[in-house]
């Protein structure tokens, strides 16, 4: 797949991964979502690259996502980066953690135990005393008698109406219950698809460091690195008291795991959830904490946002990227996708426009250059 036909040149300096290990962060508000932004991280991190004259096979990625669930991201990727998630997820290269289904949504097996009940006939309401009514809707069973048929003598044939019982097969047992469901937790495991149940940050670690050592067991010659996407985590926030500092100790126990290279970050910055009220709230306080502590860890912060002028026809928002210029490991001197760094302009950061069309692709520009076309 050439991934520089789907990904704008303007911003594939910023969605191709550094080279070393890092935090990353993404911001988006209400008005100006960052899916796009978020599938062109997909396509070029599935994607093979040829560097330094040798090949990139590029990154496995896990996606867990608390806002959208897995057949939103199916038909984006598809839409806008070109990407087949479901071949991805059988040769191993994508898991995908669904955080909505069966924490916001309920269980699907007993949604589909409330949609059969719904379904079922329920019985009429008359003024008929309830013995009655059971008689009514359910008569008695006859026993099958035998009654001479028409024909030669000897001939017997069953009487018309239901036949006699007969023995019912014996119910599972819990051990047979056991091993017939098994296979099915197995089988949805296999195919690189997990299902958060809980809020526990506890159960999310597990999940997680069961869909990387997944993806990077498969792996026959030297096993690939892992990006780490956790789609709006922040949503831990507002259903439960999860803090802030447990969630930030959390990525840096993603960033030390030996396979994963790479942990991107998705995080809401509306105005409202950064400005705290009077008095503030606590749910304010804990967007703002969370958000400017995964601001200051990240090597890279890139925002989406709406035009500080209001709407306009041939633009959809502005996308900011921020580097940091002094890393964690080392002293910001490095040689970066072939260039060095501007000490001058390291830390200011760049904007540009973007404009995304109906058919999923999406068009960057610097401003005054205009989004037509």
């Amino acid at each position: 797949m050439n991934s520089s036909s789907r990904i704008p040149p303007l911003v594939q300096p910023y969605v191709k991964l550094p080279r070393d290990d890092s935090l990353l962060l993404l911001t988006s508000t209400l008005g100006a979502s960052a899916n796009w932004l978020l599938t062109r991280f997909l396509c070029d991190a599935l994607s093979n690259h040829t560097q330094d004259g040798g090949a990139d096979e590029g990154h496995n990625v896990v996606l867990v996502s608390w806002m959208r669930d897995y057949d939103f991201w199916k038909q984006e990727a598809r839409k806008g980066a070109g990407l087949d998630l479901e071949r991805l997820k059988r040769e191993k290269r994508l898991a995908f953690v669904d955080g909505l289904s069966g924490l916001v949504m309920g269980d699907g097996t007993g949604a589909q135990t409330q949609q059969s009940q719904a379904q079922r006939p329920q019985q009429p309401q008359t003024g008929l005393h309830p013995a009655r009514l059971t008689k009514e809707i359910d008569p008695p069973q006859r026993p099958g008698q035998i009654l001479p048929a028409r024909g030669p003598p000897g001939r017997t044939l069953p009487a018309r109406g239901p036949s006699a019982p007969t023995a019912q097969p014996a119910r599972p047992t819990s051990n047979t219950i056991a091993s017939s469901t098994t296979p099915q937790t197995r089988a949805s495991q296999s195919t690189g698809h997990y299902t958060l149940t809980s809020l526990d940050l506890a159960h999310l670690r597990t999940t997680l460091t069961s869909a990387i050592s997944a993806l990077t067991s498969t792996t026959t010659s030297a096993p690939r690195k892992t990006l780490v996407i956790l789609d709006t985590p922040d949503v831990l926030l507002t259903l439960s008291s999860t803090p802030s500092a447990a969630f930030t100790s959390l990525l840096l126990q993603l960033h030390n795991t030996p396979t994963v290279s790479h942990v991107l970050t998705h995080l809401h910055a509306d105005t409202p959830l950064l400005s705290p009220s009077s008095p503030a709230q606590p749910l304010e306080i804990s967007q703002f904490n969370l958000v400017t502590k995964v601001a200051h860890m990240s090597r890279r912060v890139m925002e989406v946002r709406v035009l500080d002028t209001g709407v306009a026809r041939d633009v959809s928002g502005v996308v900011r990227v921020t580097e940091q210029s002094v890393g964690w490991e080392g002293l910001g001197l490095e040689e970066e996708d072939g260039r060095q760094r501007d000490a001058n302009d390291s830390g200011k950061g760049k904007e540009f426009l973007y404009r995304v069309k109906g058919d999923g692709s999406v068009k960057v520009f610097e401003r005054g250059a205009g989004g037509e076309g």
